[in-house]
């Protein structure tokens, strides 16, 4: 009688692709404070909307 013999399979050994969950959170945190930080003349020059800018401060960490 063969013996069975289950393996793990490759793809099941390798982490999950891309940042973690609290990386990600971190990250929307820090680009968004520096978007807040940015001066108005930046902001213009950059070709960005205010409204859209504040909207995107105002989001919460979890939100894309």
């Amino acid at each position: 009688m063969p013996a069975l013999t289950l393996s793990r399979s490759p793809a099941a050994e390798r982490p999950a692709p891309g940042p973690s969950l609290p990386r990600l959170w971190l990250a929307r945190i820090r680009d968004r404070r520096a978007l807040a930080a940015l001066h108005p003349d930046q902001i213009r020059d950059a070709g960005l909307e205010p409204w859209r800018l504040r909207a995107e401060i105002r989001k919460p960490f979890w939100r894309a």
